[in-house]
């Protein structure tokens, strides 16, 4: 089994069946990470909420194209569609990949959303400030 698998199932047990079916690829997995990440902001989850950003920063970080590319166009672009989400965004994504998926971003938010969220990075425009 994967090792992309394995984690998956670690962060998402309940759905174990269906992460170990071949045929559920990494998008998958993130189709189902995002709503779980969803209902954990509005319940307060923070032990799962941990084990999901995690879980996206493990796949963005990995050479693999499929992994990093699923973490930020099936579940980080995402994050600005809901609010419970987009509010906290600064107190789970990590900096350097907060610069790395604002362009995806950039093209679901309107400039003020996204600006606000710079600033609580300490960016400017997606940049360092100063």
């Amino acid at each position: 089994m994967s090792a992309w698998r394995k984690r998956a199932i670690e962060c998402l047990p309940g759905l174990k069946k269906e992460f170990e079916d071949p045929q559920t690829s990494i998008y998958g997995v993130f189709i189902e990470l995002l709503p779980s990440t969803v209902t954990a902001h509005r319940n307060n989850d923070t032990e799962q909420l941990k084990k999901n950003y995690d879980f996206a920063e493990w796949c963005f970080r990995q050479k693999a194209t499929d992994l990093w590319n699923a973490a930020g166009v099936t579940f980080y672009e995402h994050l600005g569609d809901r609010d419970e989400t987009l509010r906290t965004i600064h107190q789970w994504v990590k900096r350097d990949i907060y610069i790395e998926i604002r362009p995806l971003l950039e093209q679901r938010l309107d400039t003020t959303t996204l600006k606000t969220i710079d600033s609580l990075y300490g960016l400017q425009g997606g940049k360092l400030k100063g």
